[in-house]
């Protein structure tokens, strides 16, 4: 059975998901940004199946996430390097490395740390605001119409959510309430 595609919903996670949300995809792209590249490097450091790994790659390829460059004849090897619509990706890699440090880490620690190269500090993912530079959070966002949004396969209730604001997302200038709270986990650190 041919897996339902979400590349047509009206909903930027769901095209997002369609492109780089199959098992394998995202920790083939953390370690393209970790500076593996070579098909047989990425085969053995990740365990994965050669014909998943080619698949996977053949897609990132396909959507301009990736490009391949060809760095010997015989036998003919190829090397895999991000575009920039692939590096593009790094503050969703790193907002998931940021959750998982903080929700997934069994009491460890992090595996690795994201050093900021011009303080070498190790950082941490955190969304601002692109207008205001303020924090963003579950209690400081609400969601509001954009001009592709359309109830559908997949936003079907969404959709018609969103269709009921009156006015445009820009003339509303107070956060609404959001309709449940977001439990924190107290740091360990």
């Amino acid at each position: 059975m041919p897996k339902q595609s979400f590349g047509d919903m009206a909903c930027s996670i769901a095209r997002t998901v369609d492109v780089i949300g199959e098992r394998w995809t995202l920790l083939i792209l953390r370690d393209l940004f970790a500076g593996i590249s070579r098909f047989e490097d990425l085969r053995r450091d990740l365990g994965v199946a050669p014909n998943v790994l080619t698949d996977r790659l053949q897609r990132l390829e396909e959507h301009g996430i990736i490009s391949r460059h060809k760095y010997q004849d015989r036998p003919v090897r190829f090397e895999y390097h991000l575009t920039g619509k692939g590096r593009d990706l790094f503050p969703v890699l790193a907002a998931i490395v940021a959750w998982g440090d903080r929700w997934a880490d069994h009491e460890t620690g992090p595996p690795a740390l994201l050093i900021h190269q011009p303080c070498g500090r190790p950082a941490g993912a955190r969304p601002v605001c692109s207008e205001c530079g303020e924090e963003l959070s579950a209690d400081t966002v609400r969601i509001a119409p954009g001009p592709g949004g359309r109830p559908g396969p997949g936003t079907a209730l969404l959709g018609r959510l969103l269709s009921r604001f009156e006015s445009s997302p820009l003339e509303k200038t107070s956060v609404s309430s959001p309709p449940h709270s977001v439990p924190t986990r107290p740091s360990a650190r």
